[in-house]
C-alpha cells in the first residue's frame, strides 16, 4: 500500500501554477454561491429536477442512448415508456433514481467499496441483461472503444485493468481516496480527479462504469462541499465535450505504470468542466439577486418572459393578469436594466430575455 500512496501522492502533490489558479477560482465561486444562495424551496426543487433530467439524458447519451431531454422528462414524470427503446429506458430510469439518491443522501454515502457496489446495483437495477453481474466486480475482460452500428468495437480507446486485478486495484484506490479526503492532505478536487481517472482505467464492473463514474463525481463533489453541482449538470458539459473527455482520459491513462505517470491532461479537462459548471451556477445566483430588486408585478413579467421566450405585451398581460399599461412599464424597466431586448415594431413588437 505504501507504493500506492507514493504513486497517487506524487501525481497530485505539486500541481502546476495554472492548476492552482483554477482551484482558487472554483473555490471562490463555491464560497460565493454558498453564502449567497437564497432561492425559495420551490425554485430549488425545480432546478434540482431540471438537473436530474439533463444529467440522466446526457450521461446515458454519452454511452449510446438516443433519448432527448424531453423524453427523459417523460420518464421522470412516470409517463408511458412504450415508445422508448428498452435499453435506453432502463438506463435512464436507473440513472434518475441513483442520482436522486445521491442528491438526497450524500452525507450518508462515504466513498467505500460497499457504497460503490450499492450504487452500481441501483444504477443497473432495471437492466435485465445485467442481472448476473450487477454490483459485482467484473469476471471477464472489458475494453473502452468506439462502437459500430452493429455493436462491435471499431476502435479501442483504452485498455482496462485485467479482471483478476480489479478487486485489488479498487481496494487500493478507494482506501487511498477515502483517507486523503478525510485527512485533507491535498485539495479535494485533485483527489477526486485522481480517483475518477483511475476508476475509469480499472473499469471494475462489466458494464455501467462510465455512468457510475459520473454519479460518483456528483457524490464526491457534494461531500466536498461543492453544492452547485445540484443546480448545473456536469454531465451535460461532458456530453458537449465528449471527444475532449475521451482524449484527456487516454492521454493520462497511457502514462500509467510508466516512468512518466501523470494525470495532467485529465486534470486540465476535469477542472475546466467544474469551472464551467460553477460559473453557470453563479449565473443563477446573480439572477436571483437581480429578482430581489424587482417589484412583484415586474417579477411576474420577468418570470413569464424567462419561461416563454419571445412574446408580446398583450400575451404577457393575458397570461399574468396584469394590466397592459403596467406590463409596458415593467418591460421598459427591464429594457433599461439590459435584461431583455425588443424585436419588431408596432403591433409586431416582441420582447425576449437577453
Amino acid at each position: 500500500m505504501d507504493e500506492i500512496k507514493i504513486k497517487f501522492n506524487k501525481r497530485i502533490q505539486t500541481p502546476e501554477p495554472h492548476i492552482v489558479g483554477l482551484l482558487a477560482e472554483i473555490d471562490g465561486i463555491r464560497g460565493e454561491f454558498k453564502s449567497g444562495l437564497r432561492m425559495t424551496p420551490q425554485a430549488i426543487t425545480s432546478l434540482k429536477r431540471s438537473v436530474l433530467v439533463t444529467s440522466a439524458g446526457a450521461s446515458t447519451r454519452i454511452e449510446g442512448s438516443k433519448l432527448n431531454d424531453k423524453e427523459v422528462e417523460e420518464i421522470l414524470q412516470g409517463l408511458t415508456n412504450s415508445k422508448f427503446a428498452e435499453r435506453d429506458y432502463q438506463e435512464v430510469q436507473g440513472y434518475l433514481e441513483t442520482l436522486q439518491n445521491v442528491f438526497n443522501s450524500f452525507d450518508n454515502l462515504p466513498l467505500r467499496e460497499g457504497v460503490i457496489s450499492s450504487l452500481h446495483k441501483e444504477l443497473l437495477k432495471y437492466s435485465s441483461k445485467d442481472d448476473l453481474h450487477r454490483g459485482k466486480y467484473k469476471q471477464k475482460e472489458n475494453i473502452v472503444g468506439v462502437q459500430r452500428a452493429d455493436g462491435t468495437i471499431a476502435k479501442i480507446v483504452f485498455d482496462t485493468t485485467p479482471a483478476w486485478l480489479a478487486p485489488k486495484e479498487m481496494k487500493e484506490l478507494v482506501d487511498w481516496t477515502f483517507e486523503a479526503l478525510e485527512e485533507n492532505r491535498f485539495h479535494p478536487l485533485l483527489v477526486i480527479a485522481n480517483f475518477l481517472v483511475d476508476f475509469l482505467k480499472i473499469h471494475p464492473f462489466e458494464d455501467g462504469n462510465g455512468r457510475l463514474s459520473r454519479v460518483l463525481t456528483n457524490l464526491l463533489l457534494l461531500r466536498a462541499g461543492y453544492q452547485f453541482v445540484q443546480y448545473v449538470s456536469h454531465e451535460q458539459i461532458v456530453e458537449r465535450r465528449k471527444d475532449e473527455y475521451y482524449l484527456a482520459l487516454k492521454k493520462s491513462q497511457d502514462t500509467f505504470k510508466t516512468d512518466h505517470d501523470t494525470i495532467a491532461p485529465w486534470l486540465n479537462f476535469f477542472l475546466g468542466v467544474i469551472r464551467e459548471q460553477a460559473t453557470s451556477a453563479l449565473v443563477y445566483l446573480q439572477e436571483e439577486k437581480f429578482e430581489d430588486t424587482l417589484s412583484p408585478k415586474q417579477l411576474d413579467v420577468w418570470k413569464h418572459l424567462s419561461s416563454k421566450g419571445e412574446t408580446s405585451p398583450g400575451d404577457i398581460a393575458k397570461a399574468t393578469g396584469i394590466e397592459i399599461t403596467t406590463v409596458r412599464k415593467a418591460l421598459g424597466s427591464l429594457l433599461k436594466l439590459g435584461k431583455i431586448k425588443r424585436t419588431g415594431r408596432g403591433p409586431g413588437t416582441r420582447y425576449v430575455k437577453v
